[in-house]
């Protein structure tokens, strides 16, 4: 046997690497469309959620305005203003990523 080949090994095994058709097939594509249409509608039951949760806080925070005027008036006591004064609104400082209160 002197006209001895040498043996196919794993290196020299063909694969369809690097074939693959570049279009990408129609049932991938629809199939990525519904994805994002479910994740846009997910977004958008969030985003309702979120803006009915806000205005629930805004509605509370209304009556607890108007609340407080009428114990502090019962007290026979000012009203002070609702509206905060920069200087004693609460602020964030910059370069930190924590919440802190400055007075």
């Amino acid at each position: 046997m002197t006209g001895r080949t040498a043996r196919a090994g794993l290196s020299n095994l063909r694969t369809l690497t690097g074939h693959s058709d570049a279009r990408l097939p129609v049932y991938k594509a629809y199939l990525r469309v519904s994805f994002l249409e479910l994740e846009r509608t997910r977004h958008s039951q969030e985003i309702a959620t979120a803006t009915e949760r806000l205005h629930r806080i805004i509605t509370r925070c209304k009556e607890i305005d108007k609340e407080k005027a009428a114990v502090l008036a019962a007290a026979g006591q000012p009203n002070p203003s609702v509206v905060a004064t920069p200087a004693s609104a609460p602020t964030l400082r910059k370069g930190r990523r924590q919440f802190s209160v400055a007075y």
